[in-house]
């Protein structure tokens, strides 16, 4: 029995006891989120007022530095600090939803023009809503709230008070989401131990 098969076979234990463990309690929404660079300190405290956001509605944010051990499933976050103009004009970030990892942060946007005071709370309603883009698997915008398209004045004036909310439909999206990517990951462990019994 080779390293690889005992590894596999240590996971897919660990996975069963969880499973009994917890059986008939609330399902665990976890996601991982890897982030490239920017660790300053409006970045690091925008990742904890996004992950409270997400905890709001029971998802668990787990926070990575680095690409380079980033688990599988994860979501992996890039900044720009020098953004052509001609890359998605306007925009603050975006995220490739049918993909289902990579969002690209436009720092250098958010930074000039909303200034350092809101940098933290509109870099951490970004984050939510690009990470929202991802779960939920889908292009789409709510009329109001955290995936409301476009941003006006009325939402800047509320982030500084409170965070902006999550629409019902974007919940369940999410969840929907957040229950196909575990599903996914299922079947990959499944397949990876079918070639491992094979060899």
């Amino acid at each position: 029995m080779n390293i690889q098969t005992i590894t596999l076979i240590s996971a897919l234990a660990g996975v069963a006891a969880y499973a009994r463990e917890n059986a008939g309690a609330p399902p665990v929404r976890h996601v991982t989120v890897c982030v490239q660079n920017a660790v300053d300190g409006a970045t690091m405290q925008a990742r904890g007022l996004a992950s409270n956001m997400f905890a709001a509605i029971g998802v668990n944010i787990d926070w990575r530095q680095g690409f380079s051990r980033c688990p599988q499933q994860s979501i992996m976050i890039s900044f720009t600090d020098d953004t052509p103009t001609n890359l998605q004009p306007g925009a603050l970030a975006y995220a490739l939803p049918y993909e289902g990892t990579h969002i690209r942060v436009f720092h250098d946007r958010i930074a000039q023009t909303y200034g350092t005071t809101l940098l933290p709370r509109l870099m951490a309603h970004v984050f939510v809503h690009e990470i929202s883009h991802i779960l939920e698997g889908v292009s789409r915008h709510s009329a109001s709230g955290i995936m409301k398209a476009h941003w006006g004045a009325g939402d800047f004036s509320e982030m500084r008070r409170k965070h902006l909310e999550f629409a019902d439909e974007d919940i369940d999206l999410i969840y929907r989401g957040l229950a196909a990517r575990a599903t996914r990951a299922v079947v990959a462990i499944n397949t990876a131990a079918g070639q491992i019994a094979a060899q």
